[in-house]
């Protein structure tokens, strides 16, 4: 008696393949899901501050008189971009005062801000914190002079002038000192 064996022409052993491949896809589609893991509270971990912690601004209280006395303020006169000077149409528009304590104000149209600078030798870091438009839409100009304050990287004052330097051939920003 001959040992009959199971063979499958080569056909039928990949059909049969296919089938049982999407009848495991089913089986295990058509199941409940698990279910959802039971969240665990972790405690939280205190990450150190990056940026060693500032003296607070001054108060930004409305009745503040803006700009602070004994603290020189500078106008916005020119910027120079691609080797070229454009003038500021309305200067008084567009203040910067720097605090001794690390923080600066600044106004620029109808906005009033502060942020924060930092000075290694002739090189300056700011970063605008706040600022309040209140119910006034600010306009391109404006958005240019917080986006170049950001930008500076050097600074210097000559004869009652204060230049800031935006870097890689970027231009830069003249201030005149405002008369007290």
């Amino acid at each position: 008696m001959a040992v009959r064996r199971w063979l499958f022409p080569a056909r039928e052993f990949g059909r049969w393949l296919v089938i049982s491949l999407i009848l495991t896809f089913y089986a295990g589609c058509a199941g409940k899901p698990p279910p959802a893991p039971v969240p665990q509270s972790v405690p939280a971990k205190h990450a150190k501050p990056a940026v060693p912690k500032r003296t607070e601004p001054p108060p930004t209280d409305r009745r503040e008189s803006f700009p602070l006395p004994g603290v020189p303020l500078w106008r916005w006169e020119s910027w120079e971009q691609y080797g070229k000077t454009h003038l500021v149409s309305k200067p008084e528009k567009y203040t910067l005062q720097l605090l001794a304590n690390g923080w600066l104000k600044f106004s620029a149209e109808c906005l009033k801000g502060e942020g924060i600078y930092e000075t290694h030798g002739d090189r300056i870091v700011i970063a605008v914190t706040r600022a309040d438009a209140g119910r006034c839409q600010p306009g391109p100009t404006a958005e240019h002079f917080i986006q170049s304050l950001e930008a500076a990287s050097h600074y210097h004052q000559t004869a009652g002038r204060l230049f800031l330097d935006l870097g890689r051939n970027d231009g830069g920003l003249s201030f005149s000192r405002s008369p007290d």
